[in-house]
């Protein structure tokens, strides 16, 4: 059976300013992403790839439209509601990894459990599990600084699944990283949704990577563009 979609975008426009300042960022869009999916989002500066990664990752909402998680519109979510859903349901990876300097692997690791109010015992668990996931066992208690930039990936990578969640969603996460250690994030990436099924959306502007993704969306002008006219771009050019 065909799995039913884990997230969809409806007809979603995102428009910042007014009047003749008015840029539209998102031009009525639809999209649907099913569970396990591993995609690719793709786009040249200010085609929208980060504005639907803001919406997907309920950092931002459509000025109309709908995003639909799991069956359920969050048009109507205040915000406290939208930060429930990413607190329960989404992990964030980062260029920039984001990590605490002065604390250890594990300690980062367990930082979305403390917000989620699990007890010591139990988070230091899960976090230690999902550092092992990650490739990093023997490595918990070594600061942020004493760990190499791949390292410091992983440790965010982990951070972002010790919360099992429904999407991973991942902007630019080799960004900072040479060639050699970017393989190793995406092999790694890879592992993560082909064997734990984590369901991946990821923004990157380089090709290597995005084919690692078993889809590619592609935004150009605040839409998304089609396989079709995907191709015929690239034939032009």
């Amino acid at each position: 059976m065909e799995r039913p979609p884990l997230l969809e975008f409806r007809q979603v426009s995102k428009v910042y300013g007014e009047g003749a300042a008015a840029i539209r960022a998102l031009d009525h869009v639809d999209l649907s992403i099913r569970t396990h999916e591993f995609v690719a989002i793709m786009g040249p500066s200010g085609s929208g790839k980060s504005t639907a990664m803001n919406i997907l990752g309920c950092l931002d909402v459509p000025t109309s439209g709908d995003y639909v998680f799991q069956g359920i519109s969050t048009s109507g979510f205040d915000r406290s509601q939208l930060t429930l859903l990413r607190r329960h349901m989404l992990g964030f990876v980062f260029q920039g990894f984001n990590l605490l300097s002065r604390t250890s692997a594990v300690e980062n690791v367990e930082l979305p459990l403390i917000y989620r109010g699990m007890a010591v015992g139990a988070r230091r668990k899960r976090a230690k599990e999902a550092l092992g996931l990650v490739g990093l066992s023997g490595r918990e208690h070594h600061k942020t600084q004493e760990l190499s930039g791949g390292q410091q990936q992983r440790v965010a990578i982990a951070r972002a699944i010790v919360t099992e969640p429904a999407l991973l969603l991942a902007d630019e996460p080799t960004g900072n990283l040479d060639t050699k250690t970017s393989i190793e994030i995406m092999d790694l990436m890879t592992r993560l949704n082909r064997e734990q099924g984590i369901t991946i959306v990821m923004v990157t502007h380089e090709p290597d990577i995005a084919a690692y993704a078993g889809r590619l969306l592609r935004f150009v002008d605040g839409k998304l563009e089609t396989e079709a006219e995907h191709q015929r771009r690239a034939h032009v050019l």
